[in-house]
């Protein structure tokens, strides 16, 4: 395992800025798509949907097989490179698309791209810190997330005023070569040299174990649960308050912006809480402060249900944004934490796992809530479906959490 173990400090700068720049590069293209679909005529939801759901197929068959690969070969820098690489081949093809059919080759290609870039810039933030729990390093590398998030449709809808659909596209070539310079700096085997062997433990377990063992089963449940949450609301949002309250499409931005405000503002506290709890409390905390996220995210979506103003929608999405840090955070360090304490050679393997998971929900929720939406309406959707999910992951992890405490169930 020294060769994929660095300079504490180093690895997790270059974690960082590459999840920033892997998320500004995931997101430019958000200002230009739309020009795209009117140029295209591309005017049904069916096809829209497909395109968006691209990236979410993507990742899904990267994130698992990035993971083995990379724990199988003790690398974390290869799946890195050759996923910079797709982004630069991402570029290309939106240079010069014109069809339906560029547009989700495009999206796929930048999913899977994506699927070997997170996945593995998280695992390598795990490797080193083997003895510590993981909240607060994935706090961070949340901040980097969001402001990323942020960044860059806001930056690629300058680029497109001003250079085009073309101009957007170079950005995402010419990042590649950033992520790769940075990968390149940040794990080195020059620096790795310096790093003590740490004996893991079992060096090979089947990617099938590692799913159905009980805390990556669960954790992965949750994961698939808050990101169906996040990208349902995130896609359903947009179209209500449009409707409902014909708000300009800049304005409803604003929703987007405040929610990754909060997070950036508050990631870092709320990990630093969440590794003093657990580390006092011991595990079992950790179900306790992710019920407490669940149900106080459940209240918050039940209410943007009811809600009757825009106004109280955006108090209720900073709310939202603030409570859903006490489900991403236990949940994204879980992964680490459980490979750490058994002292396993899984961490890349586990974090594939966990995008995997993402990847899913972002692919298939969003057109599965805007169906509901046209069938049954947005309080029923988000009160009601939305919500209740909430309680019931609450409600499993109690279970969980009562099973290993009392062993009663």
């Amino acid at each position: 395992m020294t060769d994929i173990r660095a300079s504490p400090t180093a690895v997790v700068v270059g974690s960082c800025i590459t999840q920033l720049i892997d998320n500004i590069t995931y997101t430019i293209s958000f200002a230009c798509l739309p020009h795209l679909f009117e140029d295209m005529k591309l005017a049904s939801e069916s096809q829209i949907g497909l395109v968006a759901a691209m990236f979410g197929i993507g990742g899904f068959l990267t994130s698992s097989l990035s993971g083995f690969v990379s724990d199988r070969l003790q690398s974390r820098k290869l799946p890195l490179v050759v996923g910079s690489i797709g982004y630069a081949i991402c570029g290309c093809v939106l240079f010069f698309s014109h069809k339906l059919w560029h547009l989700l080759l495009y999206r796929l290609l930048n999913g899977m791209a994506s699927g070997l870039v997170y996945p593995i810039s998280t695992a390598a933030v795990g490797d080193v810190y083997p003895h510590k729990l993981l909240g607060l390093q994935m706090a961070l590398l949340n901040v980097f997330n969001n402001a990323g998030y942020m960044i860059g449709p806001i930056l690629g809808g300058a680029i497109y005023d001003h250079a085009g659909v073309r101009g957007v596209s170079t950005v995402v070539k010419d990042s590649a070569s950033e992520m790769s310079s940075k990968i390149a700096g940040s794990i080195d085997k020059t620096i790795i040299e310096e790093i003590e062997a740490i004996d893991m433990g079992p060096k090979d377990i089947p990617l099938w174990r590692l799913v159905i063992k009980w805390r990556v089963l669960l954790a992965s449940i949750i994961t698939l649960a808050l990101g169906t949450l996040n990208s349902s609301l995130d896609n359903l949002l947009g179209i209500y308050v449009k409707d409902r309250f014909k708000v300009s499409s800049s304005k409803a931005g604003l929703l987007y912006v405040l929610n990754g405000g909060v997070s950036i503002i508050l990631s870092m506290p709320t990990g630093s809480a969440v590794d003093r709890i657990i580390g006092r409390y011991g595990e079992i905390a950790r179900g306790y402060i992710q019920i407490a996220g669940l149900l106080l995210s459940s209240g918050a979506v039940f209410t943007i249900g009811m809600s009757k103003s825009f106004g109280t929608i955006v108090g209720l999405e900073a709310w939202l944004a603030t409570t859903n840090l006490l489900i991403n955070i236990p949940v994204m360090s879980s992964f680490g934490d459980f490979v750490n304490s058994l002292r396993l050679n899984s961490m890349a393997q586990c974090y594939g796992i966990f995008n995997s998971f993402w990847s899913i929900s972002s692919a298939f929720a969003p057109p599965i809530a805007t169906w509901l939406y046209t069938q049954i309406g947005f309080k029923s959707t988000v009160s009601w479906l939305l919500s209740g999910m909430c309680v019931l992951c609450a409600g499993l992890i109690f279970a969980e959490t009562l099973w290993r405490k009392y062993k009663v169930i």
